[in-house]
């Protein structure tokens, strides 16, 4: 199989315009990654001493609610059990909003 000079020519100069759109690829990247989010206000210590804080407040707010309710019956626990999972959920997700935003602020833990 033979190839010609045009063929040649014409791959050769095709592989020299690769690089170019990896290289403008590669700037624009690299720009992207320049910028930086800022926290909100806060610092990441304020952050842990709160959420820490949370979590003291969740263990004993757990153990009111399940010895309000101890001596029931298996359905009743599993009725606490779900209750007191659905709070957990809750009380992670403002911790996921306060990391996010940088803003600690204390969780209200709902009325028994």
């Amino acid at each position: 199989m033979r190839i010609g000079k045009r063929a040649v020519v014409g791959l050769l100069s095709a592989s020299l315009l690769f690089p170019v759109p990896a290289l403008a690829i590669q700037s624009r990247a690299v720009k992207a990654t320049k910028h930086v989010k800022t926290k909100a206000a806060g610092s990441a210590t304020e952050i842990i001493q709160s959420q820490y804080q949370d979590r003291l407040n969740y263990i004993s707010f757990s153990r009111s609610v399940r010895a309000e309710f101890r001596g029931g019956g298996p359905a009743l626990q599993a009725s606490v059990n779900r209750y007191l999972r659905n709070v957990l959920l809750e009380l992670r997700r403002s911790w996921r909003i306060e990391t996010r935003t940088g803003i600690a602020s204390p969780f209200g833990f709902p009325d028994v």
